[in-house]
């Protein structure tokens, strides 16, 4: 057996690893392009001369140097937030890693009012769900017109039924194996 929270770390040390270059760039870059500040708590475990410099926003010459692998596996493990510790399990095992069983209860995560799968980490705060790309802008009437999203909810419910996405333009953005890495919607049975 095996904690969740070390499997999301032997995890996300296997798919550095396995990383390609465009997107531990893309990674690297999303580091100096916040501007993140020293109490922020993604910073708390990088060494203090890596948290210093992303402080300054000044982006490294070469994303692919070794001393930025710790910034990438702290974005490698955030990906890891909420999914389902079965995800896990196969996710390890598919990298060849042996374990039993990933214990511990995953973290607090909210319905996404399209799809229902428990992928979004807060509700109505405009994240973008990797199940159907909804964006939950706190429309819960299905018949009101949802401004980020450009249609109603009744319609994007309707699109995930017919192609797995909010609407057709989405299909190519949802992640493939977010229906894998959560919790799927309730059964409103009863």
């Amino acid at each position: 057996m095996v904690h969740r929270e070390q499997a999301k770390q032997q995890l996300a040390r296997l798919q550095l690893a396995s990383l390609g270059e465009q997107e531990r760039s893309e990674r690297v870059a999303f580091w100096f392009f916040c501007g993140f500040n020293e109490a922020d708590p993604q910073l708390a475990d990088l060494p203090a001369a890596l948290r210093q410099q992303v402080c300054r926003g000044v982006e490294p010459p070469d994303p692919q140097a070794s001393s930025l692998d710790p910034l990438v596996l702290v974005s490698l493990v955030e990906d890891l937030y909420g999914v389902t510790n079965r995800y896990l399990e196969q996710a390890l095992e598919q990298r060849g890693a042996e374990v039993e069983e990933v214990t511990g209860e995953p973290e607090t995560m909210y319905p996404c009012p399209c799809c229902g799968y428990l992928s979004l980490s807060s509700s109505c705060s405009y994240e973008i769900c990797p199940v159907c790309f909804w964006e939950d802008c706190g429309v819960r009437d299905l018949n009101t017109l949802s401004g980020p999203n450009q249609l109603t909810l009744a319609a994007a419910r309707q699109n995930v039924l017919e192609f797995g996405a909010c609407d057709l333009v989405s299909v190519e953005r949802v992640d493939r194996r977010a229906r894998e890495r959560y919790l799927a919607p309730q059964s409103d049975a009863g």
